[in-house]
């Protein structure tokens, strides 16, 4: 009987993702990853976001997570929690972090240090439409990577490539996504 050896770097299981990986390539179904949430206000800008569970490829599994998002006082919150828009940017940094990470430890690559820092401009004339030419929005996100660890700079490229190319919260932001909405009047 052989077994396999436990390999992990930078705390991944080489093995496990491989296992994955042909899991999936054999049936796609397996791959398929479905998350939902539910956010409630609670006063003012303040709200609570429960994750109680998510489905991987078609199994339900349960999780217990709440997530609480406040603005700072100058934009009439409490300041007691992170406000949506660091959220939105802590989510973009994690799944862009998760994604080197993984990469990295597929091709063997040691890591000392990843850090990602994050930054954005928003414009409140478009907020509160004091002029239609002024989106409410980003025009754009600069995020700057420091890397360390036992790889070239070349290798550190092809990844950071990669990470472009394969990250699911790096295709969301700059990719359109299709927004359903729904109101329901209570």
């Amino acid at each position: 009987m052989v077994t396999q050896q436990l390999q992990k770097i930078n705390g991944v299981d080489i093995n496990s993702i491989h296992e994955l990986v042909n899991s999936v390539s054999q049936d796609p179904a397996k791959g398929i990853l479905k998350f939902q949430i539910s956010t409630t206000w609670i006063d003012g800008p303040r709200s609570s976001t429960k994750i109680e569970g998510w489905e991987f490829g078609g199994q339900k599994l349960v999780k217990n997570f709440t997530i609480n998002i406040d603005e700072p006082k100058e934009l009439f919150g409490t300041n007691t929690a992170p406000n949506p828009q660091e959220m939105l940017m802590a989510a973009f940094n994690a799944c862009v972090l998760a994604t080197y990470v993984s990469l990295c430890s597929l091709q063997g690559i040691k890591l000392e240090k990843l850090e990602i820092a994050t930054e954005g401009e928003l414009d409140l004339r478009g907020f509160f439409r004091l002029d239609e030419t002024v989106k409410p929005g980003y025009e754009k996100l600069n995020y700057t990577i420091h890397i360390k660890g036992d790889a070239t700079p070349e290798q550190f490229q092809e990844i950071h490539q990669a990470v472009m190319a394969v990250s699911p919260n790096f295709w969301n932001m700059a990719n359109q996504i299709k927004i359903q909405p729904q109101l329901q009047v209570l």
